[in-house]
């Protein structure tokens, strides 16, 4: 029972770190994304027959731009008009996101089991707008796009029957990710003019990202000492759609110093279907005589890469990554758990685009000083840290027949 215990605990963790929630970069526009569920209430594998539902509510402020890793600290204090004070304020981007999801899981067998996972989110962008009519001013003012996010389906496997696999076992699963939620958002916004217009919203705030893809994913753990784990897991989706078509704005003239045009970057004025990647690793362990409650330590490291793996490559998107350290802690009773994990990103790195070095090329091909030639690389906002609550419950065989009787069965 102790033995089996354990694998509970620990594959709540892994359950809970499994939804792939790769949401803390902001502007760098990862999807909210859901994982393989195998927990189980009686092992760490979802029985033959049996459910598990559950959800998840996560939160992340991004607000800090770095170009590279290096935070641009005059976006808080400038560029951004001034209060009533006189104070001059910043102009950076604001995004606050927040996501819920739904998902359900159904044991094909004691190693083959099956999940959905249906996303909802509501997103706010807050920037600055430099009026020019009627009237010169600077103020600031906030968009909005919600509703459903890109649904995702996925099957995993157990490589080591868990009968018998008591000290470790690898998880490998394979994704569908649909192209449910809204790419095209628009919202009402003020212009430079002094009008309003209904335009597209960033893509960093939109509910789907337009694409069809499909992911390769695995989690797997191992007992390193009495009671503590180690585990790991890691995600990569493959998005083949170069771009979702959606309008971005007018394709970049490229020009040198002098004004010349240098050509004009076609395609990069349309938003991507970008891949993204997830990676987690960690250990944890139980507290307490009863051992329902755990602490978990991870590093994570997420984001979404400059070139997709498959596909086209000519399409805008903020590429980057962030490195963070992520506590948790899971309670357990019964049939229910409930996990709280909240990473603080410690590195941010805001990498040079398709888009950025497309750019740099064309300036480039006319300086043959090699000591004057330039570099063009984006801005992206990112969070300090995001908040992730799960709460999971087991729909197990209640009751059995029995010699034609209802009989109740033993739930762990």
């Amino acid at each position: 029972m102790k033995t089996r215990l354990h694998f509970l605990i620990l594959t709540i963790i892994l359950f809970s770190a499994s939804y792939f929630d790769v949401n803390a970069q902001g502007c760098v526009a990862v999807r909210q994304m859901g994982g393989v569920n195998p927990l189980s209430i009686s092992g760490y594998t979802l029985p033959k027959g049996e459910f598990q539902i559950g959800t998840g509510y996560r939160y992340f402020h991004s607000f800090r731009h770095f170009v590279g890793t290096e935070e641009q600290t005059h976006r808080q204090t400038t560029g951004g008009g001034h209060d009533a004070n006189g104070k001059e304020l910043g102009n950076a981007v604001n995004i606050y996101s927040h996501a819920i999801d739904f998902n359900a899981s159904y044991g094909i067998t004691d190693r083959l089991q099956v999940s959905m996972f249906i996303p909802f989110v509501h997103n706010e962008r807050s920037q600055v707008l430099r009026q020019t009519a009627p009237t010169v001013d600077t103020f600031r003012y906030s968009v909005y796009a919600h509703g459903l996010a890109d649904i995702r389906f996925n099957v995993s496997y157990w490589m080591f029957d868990p009968n018998k696999a008591s000290r470790g076992n690898l998880l490998i699963g394979l994704g569908l990710k649909t192209n449910s939620g809204s790419y095209t958002v628009k919202d009402n916004a003020p212009q430079a003019n002094g009008t309003t217009a209904n335009v597209m919203m960033d893509q960093a705030i939109q509910p789907g990202d337009g694409g069809v893809g499909f992911s390769i994913e695995m989690q797997g753990f191992v007992k390193m000492y009495k009671g503590l784990y180690g585990f790991a897991n890691g995600y990569y989706l493959f998005n083949p759609r170069e771009s979702n078509g959606s309008y971005k704005s007018a394709p970049t003239v490229v020009k040198d110093e002098e004004g010349n045009v240098l050509g004009t970057l076609t395609g990069y004025n349309l938003y991507a279907s970008p891949d993204q990647y997830f990676v987690r690793a960690g250990f944890m362990t139980t507290v307490g005589k009863a051992k329902s409650l755990t602490l978990s330590l991870g590093g994570r490291f997420e984001g979404i890469p400059a070139y997709d793996a498959l596909g086209g490559q000519v399409a805008y998107r903020r590429p980057g990554y962030v490195i963070a350290i992520e506590p948790g802690v899971t309670y357990s009773r019964g049939r229910h758990s409930v996990s709280l994990f909240v990473p603080f990103n410690i590195v941010r790195n805001r990498i040079q685009s398709a888009a950025d070095i497309a750019n740099q090329d064309l300036k480039n091909s006319v300086i043959t000083d090699e000591s004057e030639k330039v570099h063009v690389q984006g801005d992206a906002a990112f969070a300090d840290y995001s908040i992730s609550v799960n709460y999971s419950y087991r729909l197990g065989k209640l009751f059995n027949k029995k010699q034609g009787n209802l009989t109740p069965q033993k739930v762990f």
